[in-house]
């Protein structure tokens, strides 16, 4: 069990795969909300360590949480660290997200989307060349929590006569996303690197590590963060102050679901599993 957070921890769990990065272009996506603020804070230090530098990009959406103000206060705090951000319009309105709400569609699916589209368009068609490319994505350990419980949920205990066609036609391509956030590490046969340095970590931790560095954050609350399940998951963990081992959710998660083993995603080609992040 990992006992706190700090950076000399981090450091010390993830040495191996950052003394790799300094012949690599490292890209992070950055939300403005904690997960990827904590990155930002450790890499802006592993970088200094282990001589590499990294590319910083965010997806301005919702616009209704990313305003100009937002923007420019994390801006400001992370330009006086040395860290650009790179910020991509994104050119769905906010009106559709309300409009999914009216026809019966989560609207958190509609922005998970569109961010998808403009990764795909921003990163995907701009680097021909993905050998020695770095993604590091946000997932924490909670993230890792919610989406089991997703898939008992929806997969194992759902009564399939009343599942939504939807969700069956999806369920496969689920599936994989889902479980692909297990490994840390994946080095597809591209070249192309996926790098998950938060899934061993609470958000008790997380939290801690925002809270003592004093790190801003996106604060302008999202009108529909409730239609998000994990948001609901969290609220239950949040109030009952527990904490998961990392481990022991890999072990009841490959137990349960016998998802694939890491060869299998690593054999993946680079555009069937972008559509899986």
């Amino acid at each position: 069990m990992i006992e706190g957070l700090d950076y000399s921890v981090w450091k010390k769990d993830y040495k191996s795969i950052l003394e790799d990065f300094s012949h690599k272009r490292v890209l992070v996506a950055y939300s403005g909300g904690k997960d990827s603020s904590v990155i930002l804070h450790f890499l802006q230090k592993a970088a200094e360590d282990f001589g590499f530098q990294f590319e910083v990009h965010s997806a301005l959406f919702p616009h209704h949480v990313l305003t100009k103000m937002e923007v420019s206060k994390l801006d400001g705090y992370w330009n006086k660290r040395g860290v650009d951000i790179k910020w991509h319009d994104v050119s769905v309105p906010d009106e559709q997200l309300e409009q999914a709400l009216r026809d019966g569609v989560n609207p958190c699916l509609i922005c998970k989307q569109s961010k998808k589209k403009d990764f795909l368009n921003n990163f995907i068609q701009s680097n021909p060349q993905w050998e020695n490319l770095v993604f590091i994505m946000s997932y924490s350990l909670w993230d890792l929590v919610s989406a089991t419980v997703e898939q008992l949920l929806g997969a194992v205990y759902c009564n399939s006569e009343h599942t939504d066609l939807s969700q069956k036609d999806n369920s496969e391509e689920r599936f994989l996303e889902t479980f692909q956030r297990f490994y840390p590490l994946l080095k597809l046969k591209n070249g192309l690197t996926i790098f998950k340095p938060l899934i061993r970590y609470n958000d008790q931790d997380i939290n801690e590590v925002v809270s003592r560095n004093e790190i801003p954050l996106a604060d302008k609350p999202c009108r529909y963060k409730a239609y998000t399940p994990k948001r609901l998951f969290e609220k239950y963990y949040d109030a009952n102050n527990l904490r998961f081992e990392f481990e022991k959710v890999l072990d009841f998660a490959r137990k349960t679901f016998n998802f694939p083993e890491i060869s299998q995603f690593e054999d993946l080609e680079m555009e069937v599993y972008v559509k899986m992040l």
